[in-house]
């Protein structure tokens, strides 16, 4: 978005140490900006860029705000300064339009150090060549294309489809001293082809032709400093120094053209060939979404009714087992009342063995009577207690294990049968315990006894002493139970 944002061309100039890269930006400016000179002459990457303003200026990454003079650039930018910026730190010279054609079109120049002189080449290439739309190598006619200047090329084009490149025959001034000047070319000329059409594969022989350009920026540069009216040095301009002030002249129209039109179209085209696959990409990603959305709709609706179904026929069962549940437990509680009752009935009817069992003192004072009655109660309770459990209980266990037999594998039968071996786990194990609890004192809690001594003299009867017990008002189960009781009073 970035790229596609911005209003300017970016043209990127790489190459090794001393190889004139400053010197060739400064000829195409037609002023010495940059600076310049033998050995390793420029610490860090400059950027010039087109100003309204009537003089040109600097700006720096750790002050960009604050704006220096150019004439500062040789302490922030030389490699002989003391004061040196890092090597990967940006100093942004804003020089006037006027000055410039190039920089009226919105081109931006970007200087760089050696290539030779950082392993840090990759941060580079990230950092300020990714979205170059221009590459220019300055090379040294006085040596063959290195290795070094391929290797930074291949990690450019590993990054760029296909970047736009010049090469640049710098020194070519040399050639005035030599015999042998068109076989040296016709050398240079081949290799930088192999490089650029068969290495790198970014262009055509004939295009490449055009690419590949044999000159002499220091020439260049000082015969426009001297149509500006510097003095040129004496010897600086070498026999044929026309035919290469030519060629770098032509290079700079290429240039030109290839950054109004080529560089244009390559750059987006690019962006288009990119966007294409990223649509292409995404289309297909998005029909396998909608096919696998659909094979998963399809599928979890099929579950859905399944589930809707499974859960359907497991309420139905549930009910009618709620159902058949309740009514066992209904008969099972009157079974129990039945078998109580009548176990309970034939106990009653031997009470007199429970009562005939009681062995207490008896007193007629009414608090010794009281106790003598609470223990007869407790008594009573104890023994119908043990009578009725041992009678009853195995009994009653056994149904109610059954029943409960009968309602797990009714209710496990409507379980998957992963949960069908969980059930006896998740199920209370709990022993079933029947108690039985006769309250005799509140049964009894109606009933008084009066005991007193009578004379009754009959006249067919020896006269003989009895006791009268007179019973007032009683329920007729109380009076049955109670029964027995009398029977032991009596005989007290």
């Amino acid at each position: 978005m970035e790229v596609l944002a911005r209003d300017h061309m970016k043209v990127v100039f790489f190459g090794r140490t001393s190889n004139g890269k400053s010197t060739t930006i400064n000829a195409m400016l037609r002023e010495k900006i940059l600076p310049t000179g033998i050995g390793h002459t420029t610490n860090c990457f400059l950027q010039v860029e087109g100003s309204d303003s009537t003089e040109g200026y600097l700006l720096t990454e750790e002050e960009p705000e604050k704006p220096k003079s150019v004439h500062s650039i040789k302490q922030l930018a030389s490699a002989l300064s003391n004061v040196k910026l890092k090597e990967n730190s940006l100093i942004r010279i804003l020089w006037p339009k006027s000055k410039c054609r190039l920089l009226r079109e919105e081109v931006v120049l970007v200087d760089s150090p050696g290539i030779d002189v950082t392993p840090d080449l990759d941060l580079w290439i990230d950092k300020f060549c990714l979205d170059a739309d221009v590459f220019v190598l300055v090379s040294n006619a006085e040596s063959t294309l290195m290795q070094t200047e391929k290797n930074f090329f291949h990690k450019v084009s590993a990054r760029l489809s296909k970047p736009n490149i010049f090469i640049l025959q710098n020194r070519w001034d040399i050639s005035a001293f030599e015999d042998d000047v068109d076989e040296v070319k016709q050398q240079h000329l081949e290799r930088n082809l192999q490089f650029l059409c068969s290495e790198l594969n970014v262009m055509d022989k004939r295009e490449g032709e055009e690419r590949v350009f044999f000159v002499s920026s220091r020439e260049a540069l000082a015969s426009r400093l001297k149509e500006q009216g510097t003095p040129t040095p004496t010897g600086i301009l070498q026999e044929g120094f026309q035919e290469r002030l030519f060629t770098f002249a032509n290079f700079e129209r290429v240039f030109e053209e290839c950054i109004s039109k080529t560089a244009v179209k390559t750059k987006f085209e690019q962006h288009t060939n990119r966007g294409k696959n990223i649509t292409t990409e995404l289309r297909s990603l998005m029909e396998k979404m909608l096919r696998t959305s659909q094979e998963q709709n399809e599928r979890v609706n099929k579950e859905r009714r399944e589930m809707a179904d499974e859960l359907d026929y497991m309420e139905k069962q549930l009910t009618l087992l709620t159902t058949e549940i309740k009514d066992k437990i209904k008969n099972m509680v009157e079974d129990v009342e039945n078998k109580v009752a009548m176990t309970l009935k034939d106990e009653i009817r031997r009470l007199a063995i429970l009562v005939d069992e009681f062995d207490r003192p008896f007193h007629t004072d009414q608090t010794s009577l009281d106790i003598y009655k609470q223990e007869l109660h407790e008594h009573i309770e104890n023994g119908l207690g043990r009578n009725v459990q041992s009678r009853c209980s195995a009994t009653l266990q056994s149904a109610l294990e059954t029943t409960q037999h009968e309602m797990t594998e009714r209710l496990s039968a409507l379980l998957p049968e992963e949960a069908q071996q969980q059930i006896n786990t998740v199920m209370p194990r709990r022993d079933f315990e029947i108690a039985y609890r006769l309250d005799c004192r509140r049964l009894c809690e109606d009933f008084e006894e009066d005991i007193a001594f009578r004379f009754t003299l009959a006249p067919r009867l020896a006269p003989f002493i009895l006791f009268d017990l007179n019973i007032y008002s009683f329920p007729l189960p109380p009076t049955k139970f109670l029964f027995p009781f009398l029977l032991r009073y009596i005989k007290q």
